[in-house]
């Protein structure tokens, strides 16, 4: 059994996706809370405002929320909570605010998305060709180094050189032996088997 993704998540926000290089799709959120503010901050102006998606074209400028390229409105329910938005140029970045638009043109955003950059729709129009040349190097060996014997934490059990020497030597005859077996086809994994 799955659980039931909730209806609501209790924040304002509106998220931008693109959906191909002219079309985009907004979804939104906007709690009592939000809404009571923005009637609270217009006053008598929300009467007859309109619930709006602001879009802005910000291509390739730092936006400051007064400076986009272009701006233009959608009317949207705010009960709807997802719009999609079709657009007539390819290859820009937008971003939008959900607010409140009054008769006045007075506009109040209670939440502002994402920035975007939609596709190109076209394939590119470059057509020079551009060569790399890949230089292999090889990689060097890495040194051999004699392993050190390193007592358990905590042990305090310090080893003399010679006694290092010693266990060294028996690593060694004992990787020698366990080659030889497996060389010889007595591998310890195939013992016991036919």
């Amino acid at each position: 059994m799955t659980p039931q993704l909730p209806d609501r998540y209790g924040r304002t926000e509106v998220v931008l996706l693109i959906v191909h290089p002219l079309l985009l799709f907004a979804y939104w959120e906007a709690t009592p809370e939000s809404c009571r503010q923005a009637h609270e901050t217009m006053g008598p102006e929300m009467d007859g405002a309109r619930a709006v998606l602001r879009m802005y074209d910000i291509t390739l400028i730092n936006f400051d929320g007064a400076n986009a390229h272009h701006v233009f409105d959608i009317d949207v329910g705010l009960e709807a909570r997802g719009w999609y938005l079709p657009l007539w140029t390819a290859d820009k970045s937008y971003c939008a605010d959900l607010g409140f638009l009054a008769r006045t043109g007075r506009f109040h955003t209670i939440a502002r998305s994402n920035v975007i950059q939609t596709p190109r729709a076209t394939p590119s129009g470059r057509t020079d060709e551009q060569w790399m040349r890949v230089r292999f190097s090889r990689r060097r060996k890495p040194e051999k180094r004699a392993l050190e014997f390193v007592g358990a934490p905590g042990s305090g059990h310090q080893i003399s050189a010679e006694e290092q020497h010693a266990q060294r030597e028996r690593q060694q005859e004992d990787i020698a032996a366990s080659l030889g077996e497996y060389l010889a086809g007595d591998a310890p994994s195939s013992k016991g088997f036919a």
